[in-house]
């Protein structure tokens, strides 16, 4: 897991690791862009799934989406989509929550997953990796890419917080003391990491973004940022980036 794994092409952040598909972590400057226009930028043709995204651990696959009975989009923190000889783009945005991009180098099948740290603590990045088992994936043959999000060393949150999320793994990573006596501060993709290698997928078969969404302004959207920087914060973040994949 080092910064090599990692590419700019034409402004958008891409993973080595998923050298196999269509796939990018997209920034501010593509702002106010949505999956329905982000999704010419990775194939020509076919079309682009995603959930309306409540920091659950709920996963959806892309003909569910396809199927819903009204407008309205279905709760879900991930999609997820199999080969049907359609190209198809499964999304997820965020803030300072983690995207993470999933494929599977033999049948193809991919996944997108937003994992703040409440859908971390419900497990939803191994979740995704069952699904995909479920389906016939296996774990040699998964690849995941961890986008960029808030790091370890900015990540201020309560004990409570931090608890409910190391709960899930059985080695104590990811948390280091902070200034404030009652808080700590938390390494979301360190812990899905581990979640990941308790889960029996290989270390080499994940990477990590070198890049934290508060720190690199220039480049990202941070709802922490904003939050400090407004008095009367919205509840949710009003700008986000976002992440997708495909197949095509």
């Amino acid at each position: 897991m080092n910064a090599n794994q990692w590419q700019w092409r034409d402004n958008v952040l891409t993973c080595d690791l998923l050298a196999d598909w269509r796939h990018g972590f997209f920034t501010r400057s593509h702002a106010p862009k949505l999956p329905t226009d982000l999704h010419n930028h990775l194939v020509t043709s076919g079309k682009a799934y995603r959930a309306k995204q409540v920091h659950g651990n709920r996963l959806i696959h892309a003909d569910e989406i396809e199927t819903a009975p009204n407008t309205n989009l279905p709760e879900a923190d991930g999609v997820w989509a199999t080969c049907n000889g359609i190209n198809r783009s499964v999304w997820v945005c965020t803030a300072d929550c983690v995207p993470v991009l999933i494929g599977d180098r033999r049948l193809g099948s991919v996944a997108a997953v937003h994992a703040g740290w409440r859908g971390t603590a419900a497990g939803i990045v191994t979740k995704a990796i069952e699904t995909l088992c479920d389906q016939g994936s296996e774990l040699k043959d998964l690849r995941v890419a961890l986008g960029p999000a808030i790091s370890g060393q900015v990540y201020q949150v309560s004990q409570d917080v931090a608890q409910q999320v190391t709960a899930t793994i059985s080695q104590a990573v990811g948390v280091q003391p902070d200034e404030h006596p009652e808080r700590v501060k938390l390494d979301l993709r360190q812990v899905q990491v581990q979640q990941l290698q308790e889960l029996g997928l290989p270390t080499e078969n994940v990477a990590i973004a070198p890049y934290c969404t508060l720190q690199h302004e220039e480049i990202f959207f941070s709802y922490r940022r904003y939050f400090l920087n407004n008095p009367n914060p919205l509840p949710r973040a009003p700008q986000v980036q976002w992440s997708g994949i495909a197949i095509a």
